[in-house]
């Protein structure tokens, strides 16, 4: 069985592309404040999975220097959440989220996107609750956790099971047809 992998194209696509660095990274801005998300690192897992490692920098702007984070997320053989942890590097300061497993009580009964949104929600709950006791208030950085979390559901929706794409086009074309047959009629409003 094929492990799952990442659509990073499509990715790109909803942060404007990856037209930043040389097509490396994507810019994009949340809240006033101008975010760069790079490439993602794909690795194989022994189990058969993925690992996922994304770095998402805040520009700050000429005078101050960046803040940096990164996002690591595994996926298993199913494309199913592993396991998730995020960081935040602020000049000297790190953040770092708990590692947020999708086993055990946790993800006991949730598979697929149910999983990912619970792991992904416990990962930046963890990881805002410790930027709030680092007294942090600048708002490009008070937003950072809502990026951390926007980057992992892009990843999310992005990860892919081999064969899904030839499935996911039948069922595209089976929708274009019944479409086709079935007209839309549309009554001229009347005054």
């Amino acid at each position: 069985m094929a492990a799952p992998s990442v659509r990073v194209d499509e990715m790109g696509k909803s942060m404007g592309g990856w037209k930043d660095k040389g097509g490396k990274a994507a810019k994009f801005e949340v809240s006033g404040s101008t975010y760069r998300c790079w490439k993602p690192e794909v690795s194989p897992t022994p189990t058969g999975g993925i690992f996922v490692s994304i770095r998402i920098d805040h520009l700050r702007g000429i005078f101050a220097s960046d803040d940096h984070a990164s996002l690591d997320v595994t996926f298993d053989k199913d494309g199913n959440i592993v396991s998730a942890r995020s960081s935040i590097a602020l000049q000297g300061k790190k953040v770092t989220s708990d590692l947020i497993e999708g086993t055990g009580k946790l993800g006991a009964s949730l598979v697929g996107l149910e999983l990912a949104a619970k792991v992904g929600t416990e990962m930046v709950s963890s990881l805002s609750a410790k930027i709030l006791r680092e007294n942090i208030k600048e708002p490009g950085r008070v937003s950072y956790p809502a990026v951390m979390q926007h980057q992992y559901n892009l990843l999310c929706l992005a990860v892919t099971m081999p064969g899904a794409d030839i499935e996911k086009k039948d069922d595209d074309n089976t929708e274009k047809e019944e479409r086709k047959s079935v007209p839309l009629k549309i009554a001229p409003l009347k005054k």
